[in-house]
Order: structure tokens, then sequence, then C-alpha cells
């Protein structure tokens, strides 16, 4: 049976921060996922590990809090006189499963129903607002999963990451005094790439990389084309990636001149899976690919920053080029879209959102390209930092997410999830895709074709096909 704790601030706190325009994009989602670790964890030592590392945390204790066209982030503990806004609590959530965890079951593994069972429920309530953070620790015979659910607008998954992995420093090595606190002040993160307003006219409803600013009546004939294919046709799919399958389309794209990642080759298989599955004649001749990419390191950001440090790479190319080139050749073609993304085209973007944040009426929405047509999305939730969270003897095993939207509804059509897990000591990719129920059986005649898709599963029916079958 489930149990709920609730964590309240270990110390006073008197704190507000200003988030940026992409993080006011956010404000309203709220992202989950579970990790599974290869042993059972401590609740008690893991409840104190989490307090510890909240102090440096503060953040995650605050509430968001419209002030004008800023969203602010006010953590007040105890809260001031009169005045009740300002600190909510962190859930952690606690259950026991009496048997084994199924590692070796890759269908039930990724299904929506396990996933969800594995993330946090139903919030603990402060004033009336849902918590900014709310974890679940799952404790099986041999295995323990931790379910973490977080605002968005607070940071993307390479701070939450950052966070998980101070949790297991601290449950590991208690009494250890930690490095430098994380950085979360928004201009320290983005003082490099502060410039001059951009003169001239405002910006266009459609930004560079797809994101639109239109009204609600047009978000909803989006909405209801994608509600009659996720309704009707649509089946969630995973890719399991051979490692040794991907290094060798590195080796060929290097030999070629150009070094690719593990991502580049992801979404190259992407793509390729995509034109396949779509050679009606009367299909429209450009194909967009959009992936969101770690801007850090562009941004020259500081160690330990705790934001949405991300930029939107994106690309239009040619459909009859999906037919006609090889993944190798759409790998390369891939790495350079990242390439190209510089801070000129980082700071664009910025003006773009900021500008629409500023202006947008109560009766309009941004309505994310996801849910037009001809459009290939891939989000890439890798990190090697995954492979050295690890609580005492217990490592990191894989990280699981759900391929639903809610309860009813699969994500749109070639909405991709790259997904972690550890096999043999390396770390390995898994993609989770939704796709019509014909594309399924265009990706089993191909995967003869494509060595480095060691197998495919359709998650509703359990259905199997690789390359050797």
């Amino acid at each position: 049976m489930a149990r709920q704790r609730v964590l309240t601030p270990s110390e006073p706190l008197q704190r507000t921060w200003a988030l940026s325009a992409v993080d006011v994009a956010l404000k309203d989602m709220f992202v989950s996922f579970a990790a599974v670790f290869s042993g059972r964890l401590d609740t008690e030592r893991f409840t104190q590990a989490l307090r510890q590392t909240l102090i440096r945390y503060p953040f995650f204790h605050g509430t968001l809090r419209q002030q004008d066209d800023a969203v602010l982030v006010l953590c007040h503990h105890p809260p001031r006189p009169g005045v009740r806004e300002g600190m909510s609590a962190v859930g952690l959530d606690l259950e026991d499963v009496d048997a084994p965890f199924p590692t070796g079951d890759r269908r039930v593994l990724y299904s929506g129903d396990f996933v969800s069972r594995l993330a946090p429920g139903k919030p603990p309530v402060h004033d009336g607002r849902r918590p900014l953070l709310h974890l679940k620790l799952t404790h099986f015979r041999d295995a323990s999963v931790v379910g973490l659910s977080w605002n968005h607008a607070l940071t993307d998954l390479h701070g939450i990451y950052d966070f998980l992995r101070a949790v297991s420093d601290a449950y590991s090595h208690p009494g250890h005094e930690p490095g430098a606190p994380p950085v979360f002040g928004r201009r320290d993160i983005w003082r490099n790439l502060e410039g001059a307003p951009e003169a001239g006219a405002r910006p266009s409803r459609e930004g560079r990389h797809g994101i639109v600013h239109i009204s609600r009546a047009k978000a909803a004939l989006g909405i209801a084309r994608y509600l009659k294919q996720a309704v009707t046709d649509a089946v969630p799919v995973c890719l399991f990636l051979d490692e040794d399958g991907v290094d060798a389309i590195k080796a060929r794209a290097q030999a070629a001149g150009t070094k690719v990642s593990t991502n580049d080759v992801v979404n190259a298989t992407l793509l390729k899976f995509f034109g396949e599955c779509t050679r009606d004649p009367r299909a429209s001749p450009d194909v967009g690919l959009y992936f969101p990419i770690d801007v850090r390191e562009l941004l020259g950001a500081p160690h330990g920053s705790v934001a949405n440090c991300l930029g939107n790479a994106s690309a239009v190319l040619k459909r009859a080029d999906l037919w006609n080139s090889s993944v190798t050749e759409l790998a390369m073609r891939n790495r350079a879209v990242v390439s190209a993304y510089g801070r000129e085209q980082l700071r664009g973007d910025l003006r773009w959102a900021d500008y629409w944040r500023r202006n947008t009426s109560a009766g309009s929405v941004y309505h994310h390209w996801l849910l037009g047509r001809d459009r290939v999305y891939s989000s890439n939730w890798t990190s090697q930092e995954l492979a050295r969270v690890r609580f005492d003897d217990a490592a990191f095993v894989a990280l699981l997410r759900s391929s639903q939207l809610n309860k009813w509804l699969l994500l749109p059509a070639f909405h991709s999830t790259v997904l972690p897990r550890m096999e043999g000591g390396r770390m390995k990719q898994v993609v989770r895709v939704a796709v019509r129920r014909e594309h399924f059986q265009v990706l089993a005649r191909h995967l003869g074709d494509w060595p480095h898709v060691e197998e495919a599963i359709r998650l509703d029916t359990g259905a199997s096909a690789s390359a050797g079958s």
C-alpha cells in the first residue's frame, strides 16, 4: 500500500527568483520519469538524503507567481504574517511491491500502464497549488525505482539529473561536505547571451523552430486531427538499438569526414523510418525535423546550472532525400543541423519567445508543431551522468517514461523519446515512438536493412520484429 511523506524546508528561507522567457513557456507543464536501480534502497536513508539535498536546491520548495509579464519563484519559509504564498512541500510517495522487478520483460517494462504506476501519484496540495517537485520510491524484491515529477519551468532534464545525483551522493556519503551549490539565477546562466533588443517589425507568428502563436480556434483544429489519429490508429513502439551497429554507423560517418553522435544515428533512423512510411506521392515534399539540444556549453553557463538551457534545433528535408539517403548519410545531415545551431539562432529564438510571452492575450496559445503533419520530433533523455548515479551498490539500470499523453491517449505520431538503459556495462538506447498501425509492418520489413536496430516491439500487442526474423 502506498504511503506519502510531506517534506517541508529544513531551514528558514527568504528567496525570490525571476524565470526566463523559455521557462515561462513551460510553467504549466509537469514532466516525469522513473529511474530503476539494481538493488533495494533504504527508505529512511533516502528520505534523509533527499532532505539534505533540498537545502541546496531550495527553489523546489517554492511556488510560482505571475507578476505583470514575469513569472517569479517565491520561497518564503516560514510564511510571512498574513501571506500564505511562497512555500510548498515536496511530496515523497512510498510503495512496496512483493515481486521481482521485470527487468527481462521488455514489453511490460516500457508499457504505459507499468511506467505510470512508478510515477508519483496524487501530489500533496499546499494552498491549492501542486508542488513543484514530487517523488516516489517503489521497492521491489530485488530493485528500487525512483520516480520524479517536477515543474518544467524550473529546469530541464539535465538539471534534474544533477539533482538526482546529488541525492545519491548524500545517500552514499552521509556527512560528506557537498560541492558548490547549483546555479539557479537566470541572469548568471544567460548573461553571456544578453544583447541589445532587436529593432524592426515584431516577430512573425511562426518561430524558426516551428512553435506558433495562434488562436484557440486554429489550435483546436490541430488537436482534433491529432485526436482522430491518436484514438483510432496509434500504437506505441519501442526500438532497441544495438550499440555495435550504432558504432559501425559512426565509423562509416567518421571515414566520410564527419564525427556523429548516437543521437545523430537515432534521428537518422527515425527520419528513414518516417520516409519509408510515407511514400504517398500526394504527400508534402518537405519533412520537418525538430529536436531540443542542451546549450549550456554554447552559453558558457556556469557548471551546475539548473535551468531550461535548451535550443530548438530544426531542419526541413526533402522527402525524396529520406528515401534515397542511407542512415549514415542522414546521421551526417543531422550533425550538420546541430553544428549550425549557434548563439545567433539561440538569441533569435529567445527574443521570439519573449515577445509573444509579453504580447499574448488570454485567448491565444502557444501551439506546438507536433500537432501538425510531416514532422519528426526526437527528445533525447540519454546522459552519461545517469551511469554515475549510484545508491551504495545499487547502480542505474534504466530510465522509463510513459508513451501516453494521459491515461487514454498516446503521444502524437513520430513523437519519440530516447531512453537509456545499461547492459553489460554499456549504455544502450531505447527509442520510444508512437506510429500508425500500418507503420509497424513497414518497420518490420526494413529491419533487415537496419542492423543497428536489434528489436522493435509493439507494446500494445507484444508483436516483435528483428533483423533476423
